[in-house]
């Protein structure tokens, strides 16, 4: 079932016309329907009223919205008003035209946000308990005399650098050529250094 209700937002007024005075011109109006499920449909429009005689005029003062409503119901078509609303909750139950999501388009689910509630712990209560306090006894403090320690100074070894026969004896060659092209002479031996470097 289908309550209507009609209601009135603006009058508008000549201040004069007729010798008349605060005749209204255009009612303001508006037409809502709601069903028993609370689904609602609206209509609103304004009318124009044609100009009163002097006999059928209602001074302003004296208007109620039950008589302005009277003058809409016995000038429009109520019957067409009512089906056009009724079409309009239908159509909300079962809409000719939906708008769907893009298919290629992937929604976000939203991501609930966890709330850790802070953990209360109660510290545990410390037990104060008094020790008895002990006498102290002072004890005659003994003073040992220092032992000066003896420390031995190391002995350094003296070796003698090698002469250059030893050396060459040793396998030294003070003019090895660099036969590899790697920048040293002597590879591989005790004596491998630079090119034009001597020991």
């Amino acid at each position: 079932m289908i309550t209507y209700t009609w209601s009135i937002f603006r009058l508008d007024c000549a201040p004069s016309e007729n010798g008349l005075t605060n005749v209204v011109k255009v009612i303001h109006w508006i037409l809502q329907a709601q069903d028993e499920n609370g689904i609602t449909a609206t209509y609103n429009n304004c009318y124009p009223l044609p100009s009163p005689t002097p006999e059928g005029f209602t001074d302003y003062s004296t208007l109620t919205e039950e008589i302005v409503i009277g003058w809409l119901k016995s000038n429009l078509d109520v019957g067409y008003l009512q089906s056009r609303l009724a079409n309009e909750i239908a159509t909300q139950y079962n809409p000719p035209v939906t708008t769907l999501p893009l298919p290629w388009v992937k929604l976000e689910e939203p991501v609930s946000e966890v709330v850790e509630e802070p953990v209360v712990t109660e510290e545990p209560v410390l037990e104060v308990t008094e020790e008895p306090v002990s006498e102290v006894v002072e004890e005659p403090v003994v003073t040992e005399e220092p032992v000066s320690e003896v420390v031995e100074e190391p002995v350094l070894e003296v070796t003698e650098e090698p002469t250059l026969e030893e050396m060459i004896a040793d396998g030294y060659k003070p003019d090895a050529k660099d036969g590899d092209g790697d920048g040293l002479v002597q590879d591989t031996t005790k004596w491998e250094r630079p090119i034009d470097t001597q020991v």
